[in-house]
């Protein structure tokens, strides 16, 4: 007997459920699910992307993906926060490798600004339908504060006494990065001027 489920469908058998690799735990099963949602919305956008996109890109039917998400602004929501931890956690690493407080503001800035445009997947929250979709959560769900939170963890081992403020700086930070990703000028290309930019008008309201 074939180890993995065989659907039929028209009278026509078709692909071994989940390409014949079945997740081992729920976890995996939803990881695998986010990445195929993050896929269909980068290939057709998000507006006409549908559960059934989503479904045959995992390759599983519709009631395996209904199983684990709701709708397709759950899944989402659910894929964005799941590289964006991964996303989180290089910032973090990348800041440790800085000794001052004031250059790990500058290097966190920097690092998000030339990264984020190119991460697959976290790049979706700059498309303006992807935006829209989020713009209601953003710096407010419980999970945006999670990551607030712990990118204030590398400025707070330097500066204790800003921990109660940790995530206020970090919102900061996040919302002047986005704003040179969206709107660079100058500074596209010149990081260098980007970094005294910083120096002189972020770092004194964070201080």
């Amino acid at each position: 007997m074939c180890k993995f489920l065989i659907i039929r469908v028209g009278g026509r058998l078709s692909k071994t459920l989940w390409a014949g690799n079945r997740p081992k735990t729920d976890a995996e099963a939803k990881q695998r699910l986010c990445m195929a949602a993050l896929d269909c919305i980068t290939y057709h956008g998000f507006a006409k992307t549908t559960m059934s996109d989503i479904a045959k890109e995992a390759g599983v039917t519709r009631p395996t993906l209904y199983k684990h998400y709701k709708s397709k602004i759950e899944i989402f929501f659910s894929a964005i926060d799941h590289v964006a931890l991964n996303f989180t956690l290089q910032v973090m690493e990348h800041a440790r490798e800085f000794d001052s407080y004031e250059e790990r503001v500058i290097e966190m800035i920097i690092f998000v600004v030339t990264e984020l445009p190119q991460h697959k997947g976290l790049s979706l929250v700059l498309n303006n339908e992807c935006s829209m979709a989020l713009r209601g959560r953003a710096f407010s769900s419980e999970d945006t504060m999670v990551f607030l939170q712990m990118t204030a963890e590398p400025l707070i081992e330097l500066r204790p006494d800003l921990a109660e403020q940790g995530c206020d700086i970090t919102e900061i930070m996040s919302r002047f990065a986005i704003s040179m990703i969206v709107f660079p000028g100058k500074y596209a290309t010149d990081h260098d001027s980007l970094r005294q930019l910083i120096r002189r008008r972020v770092l004194p309201g964070i201080l």
